[in-house]
């Protein structure tokens, strides 16, 4: 019998991200719904709309779920030779690609901290019809892809030491094979 791994901060952090997000898929729907009505009814469209939605709306809805889709192992996966692997065969892929989605992450996380530290201290805005302040929407992408490294890394530490993780985290597969 195994039993379910208790939450633990990522999973309820990952699941925050996840919730935002879908709220600011929302909040960008009516803002971009107000912005065709008002242009279409009173020749008044909402200045900044382009903007706030290229900057804000959209880097936050697509990025902010990262560790949601980690966490509960989410992403594309195509098992067209995986599946014919032999069990240690599959922890050892797997187990590298965890390695490698984390490092990518820890990478890009590391990369985008400094770009949002060069915005902020430049105070970086967008002009357009309105100025809008887009510093803050620079540190989305680190603090994204930080948690998603944390998750891949996570999981990875479970492949290693827990084997009821491991079994999870490799799923169903028809080998019969069990370590």
């Amino acid at each position: 019998m195994t039993t379910q791994p208790r939450p633990n901060i990522l999973d309820w952090l990952s699941n925050r991200l996840l919730e935002i997000g879908g709220l600011l898929l929302l909040v960008m729907m009516l803002h971009v719904t107000l912005d065709v009505g008002m242009k279409y009814l009173f020749n008044q469209p909402v200045p900044g709309t382009l903007e706030v939605v290229s900057y804000y709306y959209m880097v936050g809805a697509v990025f902010l779920p990262i560790a949601f889709v980690e966490m509960t192992r989410g992403s594309v996966a195509v098992d067209l030779f995986y599946d014919k692997f032999s069990r240690p065969f599959q922890i050892l892929c797997m187990g590298l690609v965890l390695a490698l989605c984390t490092a990518v992450y820890a990478g890009l996380g590391w990369i985008t901290y400094g770009d949002a530290i060069r915005s902020f201290n430049s105070g970086e805005v967008v002009m357009g019809p309105v100025t809008v302040v887009v510093w803050p929407s620079r540190f989305v992408l680190p603090i994204s892809f930080a948690l998603g490294a944390l998750a891949c890394a996570y999981h990875l530490i479970l492949l290693i030491t827990n084997a009821d993780a491991r079994r999870r985290i490799l799923g169903n597969h028809t080998d019969g094979g069990t370590v």
